[in-house]
């Protein structure tokens, strides 16, 4: 998992790979420390979510620069809030990047699907409890472009400015392909994927609703 072979940026050492590790961990950790994550049926879920969208960025990994975790960042974010939408952005980034490759691009990743999923909880774009995908197809087309510059950004340091652009502007034709692979799986499967949480979020809130109303009694 640690010795990394370089696709955005240079390689990494296992100290190097090691430390990046423990640092994603960590922040997925911090931003999970809320009591109602320590339930057991709210943890088993969101490692499902976290295993379903890794297993489907393995799967499509053939396939140049469709990435099924910007979405689902996304609407996690709106429907779960910031800090779990952060989280499922770093734990999904490192699951999938220890079969499809680890590295410094790995923290990157990780920056950028995180800040897709803080987008995600102030976009609104769910409303009444019900994707709104008008506004889903925008920001998705958005936070394709958003993504591919942040991982860009990875390989700073070792290439000179106009390198830089050039690899960026090169880079457009793929910022494209995110785009409709965005678009794809929003209209294929966002109201779905977007129901699905809500009952997550909903169980939730009947949960706390009980422990909240027992401890008024005592």
């Amino acid at each position: 998992m640690f010795q990394s072979s370089g696709v955005h940026g240079p390689i990494l050492g296992p100290v190097g790979g090691l430390v990046i590790d423990v640092v994603l961990l960590s922040v997925a950790f911090w931003m999970l420390a809320s009591p109602n994550m320590r339930r057991a049926t709210n943890i088993l879920t969101f490692i499902t979510l976290v295993a379903s969208i890794s297993l489907l960025r393995v799967i499509m990994a053939p396939l140049p620069n469709i990435q099924p975790v910007t979405v689902a960042a996304l609407i996690i974010g709106a429907q779960l809030g910031a800090r779990r939408g952060i989280a499922f952005a770093v734990l999904v980034t490192m699951v999938s990047n220890f079969l499809i490759g680890d590295g410094i691009w790995t923290l990157y990743q990780a920056i950028g699907w995180s800040a897709v999923a803080v987008i995600g909880a102030s976009s609104n774009i769910v409303s009444n409890g019900k994707l709104q995908l008008g506004k889903t197809f925008g920001y998705a087309i958005i936070c394709a472009f958003l993504f591919d510059f942040i991982v860009s950004m990875s390989i700073i340091g070792t290439v000179s400015l106009n390198q830089f652009m050039i690899y960026v502007l090169n880079g457009i034709p793929y910022d494209l392909l995110h785009v409709v692979g965005n678009l794809t799986f929003a209209a294929w499967l966002g109201n779905w994927f977007s129901d699905s949480i809500a009952q997550f979020r909903t169980m939730e809130e009947i949960e706390q609703t009980v422990v909240d109303g027992y401890v008024a009694r005592t």
